[in-house]
């Protein structure tokens, strides 16, 4: 029996923007202790559980999927993780590129190469994680979806005579998702409709435990995040997102970074030192 989540935040309450060298968002950066989602009403911060649960964002044009991933990327760099960024448009993460402890792929052959070589290392145990950020290992995915229909479509053209019922790309990426938390993998994986690929029987919030929703309607909310009821009401502010995470909704206002300020935060660069 599902136990539902009464949602009560008033949207109201939250702020239009969080940008970084705002003074609240500043403070808030100040008092996290982990990666900064944004600030809820009353410009409380809103952090990622110091766990290494799987993040979705489940956001549909312009929710802000491309923002959140953005600054979460950046802080986790900041904090010393390592970041494989799976961007299937090359141009979404493009100023990731060439930054330090970053390997970013865009072509999908050589995605499909990089999630059988991750999965082989995890399974072959080379993949270890101490529990905190510093050296963790975090996949980074604009939209599993794109990439679930691009990996069917190469492994389809590359291996016509293939007897195998999934494209191994995919298997990988699903094997990744169902178990890669255990071993230290985590992953921040963006879809605006909320489905897993390869994970159909398998219920979002077992594979995510933490869900960030913008822009969806009900059926979205379901799917994803099914415990929680009322769905909270649909706002047109942009970076305005509820999180779910420990049968708990928030809403909030996320942190929103320019390409330039997230290559600085990755660098190590405080916001206040580059104010």
């Amino acid at each position: 029996m599902t136990t539902e989540t009464q949602t009560s935040m008033p949207i109201e309450a939250l702020r239009n923007s969080v940008r970084l060298h705002d003074p609240y968002t500043l403070t808030a950066l100040d008092q996290a202790g982990t990666p900064l989602l944004g600030l809820a009403a009353g410009d409380r911060p809103v952090t990622l559980p110091d766990g290494a649960d799987h993040v979705l964002v489940a956001a549909g044009a312009g929710g802000g999927t491309t923002t959140l991933l953005r600054s979460l990327t950046a802080q986790v760099l900041c904090l010393g993780a390592h970041v494989d960024v799976i961007d299937p448009t090359g141009s979404a993460h493009r100023w990731a590129r060439h930054l330090p402890r970053v390997t970013y792929h865009s072509r999908i052959a050589a995605i499909h190469d990089h999630l059988q070589l991750t999965l082989a290392a995890l399974q072959d145990g080379t993949s270890a994680v101490d529990g905190g950020w510093a050296g963790r290992r975090i996949l980074v995915i604009e939209n599993t979806r794109t990439v679930t229909y691009a990996l069917r479509e190469y492994w389809s053209h590359s291996r016509p005579d293939s007897q195998l019922e999934e494209a191994p790309g995919v298997e990988a990426l699903a094997m990744l998702l169902a178990a890669g938390g255990s071993f230290g993998i985590q992953v921040f994986a963006g879809n605006p409709h909320g489905d897993i690929p390869g994970l159909d029987e398998i219920r979002v919030s077992d594979v995510f435990p933490v869900r960030v929703l913008a822009y969806g309607g009900a059926t979205v909310w379901q799917r994803v995040a099914p415990e929680v009821w009322p769905v909270p009401p649909a706002s047109i502010t942009p970076g305005r997102m509820h999180v779910v995470a420990n049968r708990t909704v928030t809403a909030f206002q996320a942190l929103n970074l320019t390409d330039d300020e997230a290559r600085g935060f990755a660098h190590g660069l405080t916001p206040r030192e580059s104010a």
